[in-house]
């Protein structure tokens, strides 16, 4: 893997940032995209610089068409090449069809869906210019997969659109680029989902009584790389998909004073 250079968008926080570590411990160098985690960013630089590789931590707001445009760009610039994008930002708010914001729709629009397709855009004029190839891995949801429901309705619309685009993008990158995306259910812990809740959730939610953690989406990221993939849809969720809720796992698990197992 010497030599190889990823893009992780959002990689300063959450699964982003575990997704950036994990490759930059493979040998390979690393663009740590944030928008406004500065401090963490460079966290993540040195402890990837510590490994042997290079890294470098880049600002933008993907939900600014421009920056979003000329991230990839920039990424070339710094090491004279790119050879996987992770499209891992996201904005996730509770809301619904009742009561979104236009605003914060079109935010959420233009992070969760839009941004991914102007980078891989620019990724494929860029290596097509260069006379190389690369890989685009989008992070979904497993949600808008297999088990839709009304919650975090403006983050739901993104990720549905972008997941649903996965083999239109592999077929319109050929052969540039090969494009695939992982599905991933719960995770961390998200909105106002405390510990004991996530834990809760996490023995719950599953037929495994596990979930799939953010080393389990590196890995499957890390497979999907390889040669043998195009316009896969991977769900990495711990089996999540397989028990229908009506409501997002944050609020349908709650710990409850006596009911922990």
């Amino acid at each position: 893997m010497g030599g190889k250079v990823i893009l992780v968008t959002g990689a300063a926080r959450r699964i982003g940032r575990i997704v950036a570590e994990w490759f930059g411990a493979r040998g390979y160098d690393v663009c740590v995209h944030y928008k406004s985690s500065s401090r963490e960013a460079q966290e993540v630089v040195a402890g990837i610089v510590a490994c042997g590789q290079r890294a470098c931590a880049l600002q933008a707001d993907l939900a600014v068409a421009a920056q979003a445009d000329s991230l990839v760009t920039r990424a070339f610039e710094y090491f004279g090449g790119l050879d996987v994008l992770v499209n891992c930002a996201s904005v996730f708010t509770q809301d619904s069809l009742a009561d979104f914001d236009v605003d914060a729709f079109d935010r959420a629009w233009a992070t969760n869906g839009r941004a991914p397709l102007l980078l891989t855009r620019a990724l494929y004029r860029r290596a097509q210019s260069a006379g190389t190839t690369g890989v685009v891995i989008n992070v979904i949801d497993q949600k808008v997969r297999d088990n839709f429901q009304a919650d975090h309705f403006s983050y739901t619309v993104g990720k549905a659109a972008l997941g649903n685009l996965t083999k239109m993008l592999a077929l319109s990158a050929h052969p540039i680029l090969r494009v695939n995306a992982i599905y991933p259910g719960l995770t961390l812990p998200s909105d106002d989902q405390s510990i004991e809740d996530f834990e809760y959730a996490s023995r719950h939610a599953t037929p495994l009584a596990r979930i799939a953690g953010p080393q389990d989406l590196a890995q499957a990221i890390e497979l999907l790389i390889g040669s043998a993939y195009n316009g896969v849809d991977f769900t990495v969720d711990g089996g999540q998909h397989l028990r229908r809720v009506d409501r997002d796992v944050l609020y349908l698990y709650r710990d409850q004073a006596g009911a922990r197992t």
